[in-house]
């Protein structure tokens, strides 16, 4: 009997941008064409709107399309080289080994955040703040710094736990999560997405809220993981598409 893989639960959402890429990738939208309209589309994919830009913006947050506010959707440069870049380089090099890691903070990163928004004391909470000022400053230069104070802000979290062993799981990984954190981060628009959900867990944490705190953080971490499995799927779309030939044209 051949190997399975284990079905998964794709939302409408995934399915309208699923077969978005495979459009683009096919060639009937290229780079710098504009999309139909909203009302065009949800039409053609018998959707809602809400659904339909759930779509567009997993397609803009890997890169595939860019939004413009009052103007429309905009197909950009293919994204297969980007996910070369991802997979090729450094201690990461197969599809499970970022799961492996994603999968490990998802279980112990949610749990600190709870244990910290509980425990964390006010030089704590100054110095997240710290950490998440010096995150603005280098966005506002050119973001290469940017993966470094990611680790930080998530080794500090963990320190607030009060958990000194939980805090030690996470600080022998810290080259192997530097290195996940900063392949995401050559993700369009990764860096900016990824300080709002931080400035959303330091909400939390600030209020003591264990529940919001733990939400944040999964909210925070899947959308990682997401954008990997989105990428995925363009990338073998866009793999299947290049052995069908160059005469594909514009709708």
């Amino acid at each position: 009997m051949p190997k399975l893989k284990p079905v998964s639960r794709v939302t409408l959402g995934e399915q309208v941008a699923a077969q978005l890429a495979a459009q683009i990738s096919e060639g009937h939208w290229l780079p710098g064409d504009k999309l139909p309209s909203e009302t065009e589309l949800c039409a053609s994919l018998c959707v809602g709107r809400s659904t339909l830009r759930e779509a567009l913006k997993s397609l803009a947050y890997v890169g595939l399309v860019q939004m413009r506010p009052g103007e429309g959707t905009y197909v950009l440069d293919s994204t297969q080289s980007l996910v070369d870049r991802i997979r090729t380089s450094g201690l990461l090099r197969t599809e499970k080994e970022l799961e492996d890691v994603s999968e490990a903070r998802l279980i112990l990163e949610t749990e600190l955040a709870a244990m910290a928004a509980e425990r964390l004391e006010l030089a704590d909470l100054e110095r997240l703040e710290e950490i998440l000022e010096d995150m603005k400053r280098c966005l506002a230069r050119d973001g290469r710094e940017y993966a470094a104070l990611d680790v930080d802000f998530h080794l500090a979290i963990a320190k607030c736990s009060k958990n000194q062993l939980l805090h030690e799981l996470l600080v022998p990984i810290r080259s192997v999560l530097q290195e996940f954190i900063a392949k995401s981060q050559e993700l369009p628009g990764i860096k900016q997405n990824a300080h709002e959900h931080h400035a959303k867990i330091l909400a939390a944490l600030r209020q003591r809220n264990p529940e919001k705190a733990r939400r944040e953080m999964r909210a925070h971490l899947q959308t990682c993981e997401k954008a990997f499995i989105l990428l995925e799927k363009i990338s073998e779309t866009a793999t299947a598409g290049s052995g069908a030939g160059n005469g594909r044209g514009r709708r």
